[in-house]
């Protein structure tokens, strides 16, 4: 087993989200329900013909399926860092499925950096702009910023900059 000498795991899990999530259902859900109980106890025909009702059920379900579907995904999402002394691993799960693997050997130089993440990469989550490079980031303004040989950036978000900071100071220097 490897010895890992920094581990983070992130998850959307602002309170605003949440609002938006509950906000959003109950957009779709209450205008449904208001219909559903005038078409049915009123005898009021909201569309055009007897179909109405089931139209009206048919783009209900389907707003609400659309709806959980989409803050699922961003309820699941995560991203997970870790360093070892081989390297450093990084996975935005469900949108990246495979570790990326990031050696002392690609890496020119780093530093931990506040960032801005609306103004430099157009907000949160994984994100590639030209000028700034690649980030992955759920939360907060501060990150690892990765010069690698090849020319490319990448910037990991943190919660915990003094830890990251310290295991990538070991992986540099081949230490354990």
């Amino acid at each position: 087993m490897e010895k890992v000498l920094f581990a983070e795991e992130q998850r959307f899990n602002q309170w605003w989200i949440k609002f938006i999530a509950m906000a959003s259902l109950l957009a779709v859900l209450i205008p449904f329900f208001q219909g559903i109980y005038s078409e049915v106890s009123e005898g009021k025909l909201i569309g055009n013909g007897p179909k109405s009702l089931e139209d009206l059920a048919v783009s209900g379900i389907v707003s609400v399926v659309i709806i959980v579907f989409v803050f699922i995904v961003i309820f699941a999402s995560r991203l997970k860092t870790k360093i070892t002394a081989e390297a450093l691993f990084v996975i935005y799960s469900p949108f990246k499925r495979k570790w990326q693997r990031i050696t002392p050997e690609e890496i020119e130089k780093y530093e931990i950096r506040i960032y801005r993440a609306k103004r430099e990469y157009g907000g949160h989550g994984i994100k590639t702009r030209r000028r700034y490079g690649t980030a992955y980031t759920i939360s907060g303004n501060v990150g690892m910023q990765l010069y690698l040989k090849n020319g490319k950036k990448l910037l990991i978000g943190t919660q915990k900059k003094q830890a990251f900071e310290y295991a990538m100071r070991k992986l540099m220097e081949g230490e354990e």
